[in-house]
């Protein structure tokens, strides 16, 4: 290992094996998952890193910040590399599954080839799985959690009922990271973007995934539904500090709950 890996591995408090198996793929999937959370704050506080692999490690492993599929799983796809894993970016569209076209690449996910077999790896959905999906048709329950792995022309994952997005289409053929900077410039400042209306943070959990959209904390599961509202910035913070691993420090926490509290307002109006 270097010292990549080394500090990759204090990032996310991993202390296990490291030889490239699946047993280790889905332990690092989940350390990762467990302290990184999916986040889109830079974005509102005008912080947003350029698309490439050095400035996007430090935000996440020097300066223990969270992100967004591109640079979530841009960071994961350093760590399995340099620890000798055969992993590929793989382009994404999230959508509805009967959705006619697309949008081929508001998602990045990863394909990982090990122990003779193709893995879907994605650290950087949300909502999403914790243990890594393997690329053959099948369902998959996951503590009352239910993906589903589907051939087509390319590949359908679904997600659970539990969250917000539907699922996502993916395509095998591997591809550069640089393919991604159209569809990065316009989830960061479109406004019709949903990274520019909504300020959120969300972190899957096994029996339930924990959503932050504005100041309305959520958590759902097959065991039901809970929500908060975080009306003062003392709360906000310490959520985002206490379920969410985000380090205050580092985040300018009071405009970011003026612009929550903002957001949430003109979505319930």
């Amino acid at each position: 290992m270097g010292p990549l890996a080394d500090a990759y591995l204090d990032r996310i408090g991993y202390r296990g094996d490291v030889a490239p198996s699946a047993e280790v793929l889905g332990a690092l999937h989940r350390a990762h998952l467990a302290t990184v959370p999916f986040e889109n704050f830079d974005v509102h506080l005008d912080a947003v890193v350029p698309l490439d692999r050095a400035t996007i490690l430090d935000k996440v492993v020097v300066r223990r910040r969270g992100g967004y599929c591109y640079e979530l799983n841009t960071a994961f796809a350093e760590l399995l590399g340099a620890l000798g894993f055969d992993v590929t970016l793989a382009c994404a569209a999230i959508c509805d599954r009967d959705e006619a076209d697309p949008h081929w690449g508001n998602h990045l996910a990863l394909l990982v080839r090990v122990g003779g077999g193709t893995w879907v790896a994605d650290v950087g959905m949300g909502q999403g799985f914790l243990d890594p999906l393997p690329l053959r048709a099948g369902r998959h329950d996951r503590g009352g959690f239910d993906f589903e792995v589907a051939p087509d022309d390319d590949w359908w994952i679904g997600m659970h009922r539990h969250g917000r997005l539907p699922g996502y289409r993916l395509r095998e053929e591997p591809v550069d990271l640089a393919s991604f900077q159209p569809l990065h410039r316009f989830q960061t400042t479109a406004p019709e973007s949903p990274f520019v209306r909504l300020v959120m943070a969300q972190r899957p959990h096994d029996d339930h995934v924990l959503t932050l959209v504005g100041t309305r904390l959520t958590s759902d599961g097959p065991a039901g539904r809970v929500e908060t509202a975080l009306d003062t910035h003392t709360e906000y913070a310490a959520v985002l500090a206490e379920r969410f691993g985000v380090p205050t420090a580092e985040v300018d926490t009071a405009r970011l709950h003026r612009i929550a509290h903002a957001s949430t307002t003109a979505h319930a109006g």
